[in-house]
């Protein structure tokens, strides 16, 4: 963990200082200092324990703001947790208590991180594909093997209250990483919690939600590797790198089309959250065990460059080429291996460079399927079915489909790897 972020977490935990996020409506506290010391508290009293059925309904949001003395009067604890009054929570509820199931494993726990507008949803699709299983969709989406958190719920500011801070979501001062940390800890141990939920709709903070333990949780968001706590409950961390040339030609084509957006505001948006992004995001990619990285086709945009660099005797089970592969087509596509250094490790890295021709897609997939080593399928063509099975979802003719699925491929090996589950 950086200097700069432990600094930052030893500062949000005796100061409990705010989160981060997109822009929003009013609420101004002038000259707002960040970095004050909260005097200290006594203990909370011991908190009754509730499930669904207790819960009231209550309006929407706090009207509170971290820090200011209207939420410092409200704060309080769940044993050493700290549980910032911003969070909605609701009467007695407490952040850690038992399960009311029980797994023969503890869960196998995924980090996704990565910049919104990133192509997460079609990404955790292709996991769900090799995993076999389905989740509903909801604010937070559960099934009965995997749960998928966004974390996006841990900002510890609602919009307004980030309008009010100045910081943004990106920021790690604006996440409770404290919270996160005994939560995915607790979840590990088989526990049960009340997560926090962020509603992207509203801006406002909603009551937390009842999480029970689940044999696969996937928790994705900007900062899923950023804590060294969070990062130790992890048994795989993946980070998707995007290049800013390529983050703009992509932001372009949805905000233009979508949003009614300029180029020029498009660019102005990006630059707005580059300082951020560099500070509090992507230096998680140091410490992933496997990177999804886009860079500009050597044929140029919109075509590109897709790298899969996985650390040599990490978490992550190496993918190898046995043959560089030249597929025919317009612009066609070549994929190649070799060794390199990241952030001072050694890596294997896969390169697909180009297009697959999708009026043979097949036929190529079977090509690029025969020259990987260690996909560890559970037929000779899984990755090929798998891949035309999501014909239609984006990047599926390019290094994104095709790294995408052997990392969900990977994310089955590691789940039976741990659980003893026999391949």
């Amino acid at each position: 963990m950086s200097a700069t972020h432990a600094g930052a977490r030893r500062t949000g935990r005796t100061a409990l200082l705010p989160l981060l996020a997109l822009a929003a409506a009013a609420l101004a506290i002038a000259n707002l200092s960040l970095a004050f010391l909260a005097p200290s508290r006594p203990a909370a009293a011991p908190v009754r324990q509730l499930r669904r059925s207790h819960l009231v309904a209550r309006n929407a949001g706090t009207g509170l703001v971290w820090p200011s003395p209207e939420a410092e009067a409200k704060f309080k604890k769940d044993g050493d947790i700290p549980m910032y009054p911003t969070h909605n929570w609701q009467e007695d509820m407490a952040a850690v208590l038992p399960a009311t199931t029980s797994l023969p494993n503890p869960p196998v726990m995924i980090g996704v991180a990565a910049d919104s507008g990133c192509g997460k949803s079609t990404f955790l699709r292709r996991i769900l594909g090799a995993l076999g299983t389905e989740v509903k969709p909801g604010h937070t989406a559960i099934g009965d093997m995997m749960t998928v958190l966004c974390l996006d719920d841990y900002h510890i500011n609602d919009r307004a209250g980030r309008k009010a801070t100045g910081l943004t979501a990106l920021d790690t001062k604006e996440n409770d990483f404290e919270l996160m940390d005994a939560q995915m800890s607790a979840l590990k141990a088989g526990k049960a919690i009340y997560k926090p939920i962020y509603n992207h709709d509203t801006g406002f903070k909603d009551a937390p939600e009842l999480i029970e333990p689940n044999k696969v949780i996937v928790i994705e968001g900007l900062h899923p590797i950023m804590d060294e706590g969070v990062r130790k409950t992890l048994d795989l961390g993946i980070y998707i790198d995007i290049v800013n040339e390529v983050k703009f030609a992509w932001k372009v084509q949805r905000d233009v089309a979508e949003r009614g957006w300029t180029e020029e505001q498009v660019q102005e948006d990006i630059q707005k959250r580059l300082p951020d992004f560099s500070a509090y995001v992507d230096p998680q990619k140091a410490n992933a065990d496997v990177i999804l990285r886009y860079e500009p086709s050597d044929k140029g945009l919109p075509f590109l460059k897709v790298k899969l660099i996985q650390k040599k005797g990490g978490a992550f089970p190496t993918v190898t080429l046995s043959t560089a592969v030249e597929l025919s087509g317009t612009p066609g596509a070549s994929l190649k291996m070799y060794d390199d250094d990241w952030y001072g490790s050694p890596v294997t890295v896969l390169e697909m460079d180009g297009e697959i021709d999708m009026s043979n897609m097949e036929e190529q997939l079977d090509e690029v399927e025969k020259a990987l080593d260690g996909l560890g399928g559970k037929t000779p063509s899984e990755f090929k079915e798998a891949m035309v099975n999501l014909k239609s979802s984006p990047g599926s003719q390019n290094g994104t489909g095709l790294f995408q699925t052997i990392i969900a491929m990977k994310v089955r090996e590691v789940y039976e790897k741990l659980t003893s589950v026999a391949a």
